[in-house]
């Protein structure tokens, strides 16, 4: 072959002279291909959710997004996302909190390698809410209300169908309103969206497969009202809530990234054991949407396990370490409640489970205390209004309980009375025993105060009901760092994450099991730790848990 090629170009020198452009394209073909190959265009698999609203997080997943985002972006309905907006980003999975200002549209990846395939994107906001019949089979319909209006608190008996025979992960959604949000071209000056019915506040009464009985939830404003089941979410149906007492305004939002840490070490066990570990979550309330679990070093064994995200850790060996960390996201609003004090009336509702259970006493709030009783008394005197009564015990609270940070871990509300001075703990649950000893549902708020500089602290606070209003926020050491602390009386600001209100009553998971209970922290549970089996000691280190992120 190769005496027959030296032939051809000996005798045929233009063979020689075609030889340099053959091989360019030869080599052009072949890089083209290498590059092909080891630089795929990226390519999205699913968005979740599709429908979304402003705060939430998205997540992207698809191939070829690259191992970081760099110069890479995402585009929605023609615009293209800060990179402040992007959580975590790697070659599969990609997370994204929803811009205020997003909208309906096609949703791409841009990456150096090229642009992927689009995905469609809806704001919640922007669909639209008239009344129409549904014709999927399997889907939930609403066909009347009891009641065209109704309070915060009032029963709404919703009939229709499909609703499934029992509850499970189902809700009912009312409409929920954000004022001075910014506004996107054409729109008015405040977003509307939904919340939940809570069960916190015992808001489902009754589930059955055509009716469903539940109570219009705190932070709810006129607009539609929705069932969303596992087969997805229903018509809107028109309903008017009334507030003669007065507004609560949602106003200024901020997103947080949070991350939550429990090491275990120095484990002496052997054989057969177990070891459940339950990590509180932020609670889901009308100035606290949103909530998701960004990330977990450790797939849990429950992510919602009464306010908890409950971990099993089985047969566990001498000298064990294990780590379980945990990142959450939510929205947090500014709340601002203008109550006329005038039309505020008393409870009519006193047989309801939420005012049962929020004037009762519990683990926290000795509220059938007579020395707390008696104390309520001579502060509110005569008065019969509950929130002047309220206001009045706050003002006590604040003008003769000194905010120290002295405080012994298993100081009591009577000592606080007695001594007069405490923490925020103290503070918060001493003035809600002395609200509920006057038939005033109050619980303690539990979580962490954030400042300016992104630092957090274990923070309490406390909540009031008012009914046909809904619940009232207080403060009594807002600043709790300061000689003299700031107080709020219905108002609080966006600095405050809450992952827990009142007693999260919990049992535990086995007999004869050994509990750890742990006091003054960000969240109120009996357990914390519960181990059992052939397992002897073990040191369990929490720590607080810490802002990473501010958007």
């Amino acid at each position: 072959m190769r005496r027959i090629l030296s032939l051809l170009f000996r005798k045929h020198p233009v063979l020689r002279f075609l030889m340099l452009p053959l091989a360019f394209f030869v080599f052009s073909g072949l890089f083209s291909l290498v590059t092909l190959v080891l630089h795929h265009k990226p390519s999205i698999s699913s968005i979740s959710p599709s429908i979304g609203v402003p705060g939430e997080v998205v997540v992207i997943r698809g191939a070829n997004f690259g191992d970081e985002m760099g110069d890479s972006w995402i585009e929605v309905a023609g615009d293209r996302l800060s990179s402040s907006a992007c959580l975590s980003w790697d070659g599969t999975v990609i997370k994204i909190v929803l811009p205020s200002t997003v909208d309906d549209g096609l949703l791409y990846v841009h990456t150096r390698s090229g642009t992927s395939n689009p995905e469609l994107f809806a704001n919640r906001q922007n669909i639209p809410v008239s009344v129409r019949e549904r014709t999927d089979p399997g889907m939930p319909v609403i066909a009347s209300l009891s009641a065209p209006q109704g309070t915060v608190g009032s029963v709404l008996t919703i009939t229709g169908g499909n609703f499934g025979l029992n509850r499970n992960q189902s809700q009912v959604f009312f409409s929920w309103q954000l004022d001075s949000a910014i506004p996107r071209s054409g729109q008015t000056q405040s977003e509307l969206s939904v919340i939940a019915c809570s069960d916190h506040d015992f808001d489902y009464e009754f589930w059955s497969d055509q009716e469903l009985r539940v109570r219009v939830p705190d932070g709810a404003v006129s607009g539609n009202v929705y069932v969303k089941t596992d087969r997805g979410l229903s018509n809107g149906f028109s309903f008017t809530v009334q507030n003669p007492a007065g507004t609560k305004k949602f106003g200024a939002r901020r997103t947080y990234v949070i991350s939550t840490e429990v090491s275990i070490t120095n484990v002496v066990a052997a054989g057969d054991n177990i070891l459940y570990i339950r990590i509180p979550r932020p609670v889901e309330t009308a100035a606290q949407q949103n909530i998701e679990i960004s990330s977990s070093s450790v797939e849990p064994f429950m992510k919602d396990y009464k306010g908890t995200i409950l971990h099993q850790l089985d047969n566990l060996i001498e000298g064990d370490k294990k780590r379980i960390a945990h990142s959450f996201i939510l929205s947090e609003y500014a709340t601002d409640c203008a109550v006329n004090a005038a039309r505020v009336k008393p409870y009519a509702r006193t047989d309801s489970p939420l005012y049962v259970a929020y004037t009762a006493p519990d683990a926290l709030v000795p509220s059938n205390d007579p020395a707390v009783a008696e104390k309520a008394a001579a502060i509110v005197k005569k008065e019969k209004n509950p929130y002047r009564k309220a206001e009045a015990i706050f003002q006590w609270v604040a003008d003769n309980v000194a905010w120290t940070r002295d405080v012994p871990a298993n100081r009591t509300v009577l000592q606080t009375l007695g001594a007069l001075k405490g923490d925020t703990q103290d503070l918060s649950l001493l003035f809600c025993a002395m609200a509920r000893s006057q038939g005033i549902p109050a619980v303690p708020v539990a979580g962490l105060l954030v400042d300016a500089n992104r630092d957090s602290a274990v923070h309490w606070w406390a909540e009031f009901y008012l009914e046909d209003f809904g619940w009232v926020p207080v403060d009594l050491a807002i600043d709790a760092g300061t000689e003299k602390p700031e107080r709020s009386f219905g108002s609080l600001d966006v600095n405050h994450v809450a992952f827990s209100r009142g007693w999260t009553e919990q049992s535990p998971m086995l007999q004869n099991s050994k509990i750890v209970w742990r006091s003054r922290s960000w969240a109120t549970q009996p357990i914390w730790e519960e181990s059992a089996g052939n397992i002897t000691g073990y040191t369990s280190y929490w720590a607080e848990p810490k802002i990473t992120g501010v958007y």
